[in-house]
């Protein structure tokens, strides 16, 4: 990866572990039963530097745990941990958004069905605490206790995403905002 997101994002804090072309893949990989460094070169084709440096960063982020199964010298294994499971729905709602924006119907590389009716899932409820299903669009997102003095100006103002708001409720790019961009 390039440069670290230096803003205090949780997005920006998500792409500085997974935003480059390669870890998503590799995460997938592990979800598909992938599990030894040869098998996900192979089954990504990253380079052998670029993939144990990936497989290093999600180790050290306890996405994945390596487990040395080498009777005789070491011989490494890579699973997910509860924390890279953590990861499924992210990457369910990942493939039934690319299914429904990028390809066209019948050609949809993967699927995710439900276990319940083996019906194909072309949409998400989120469920938290509550137990209550909601929808996206009844959701907000605001600054959290971590937030810097921007996001928390930026993200008080209205409804999230930002067009939902009126050109009334618009605020003008601070200093602190453009260093953060």
């Amino acid at each position: 990866m390039v440069g670290k997101h230096k803003q205090t994002c949780s997005i920006a804090g998500f792409l500085n572990l997974f935003g480059d072309a390669w870890t998503l893949l590799i995460v997938r990989e592990a979800f598909y039963g992938t599990t030894r460094f040869s098998d996900f070169q192979r089954r990504t084709g990253a380079a052998k530097n670029l993939l144990s440096d990936r497989l290093s960063k999600l180790v050290d982020h306890e996405i994945l745990e390596k487990v040395d199964i080498g009777a005789t010298g070491a011989h490494y294994v890579y699973n997910l941990t509860a924390k890279g499971q953590s990861l499924k729905p992210l990457l369910a709602s990942i493939i039934v958004w690319s299914n429904e924006h990028l390809y066209p119907d019948g050609q949809e590389p993967t699927l995710v069905l439900s276990r319940e009716t083996g019906e194909v899932v072309h949409s998400f409820e989120m469920k938290f605490d509550s137990l209550q299903p909601h929808v996206a669009q009844d959701l907000d997102v605001v600054a959290g206790p971590g937030a810097n003095e921007a996001t928390r100006k930026r993200l008080t103002v209205g409804p999230w995403p930002a067009s939902q708001r009126g050109p009334e409720n618009e605020t003008e790019e601070t200093p602190e905002l453009k260093k953060e961009a």
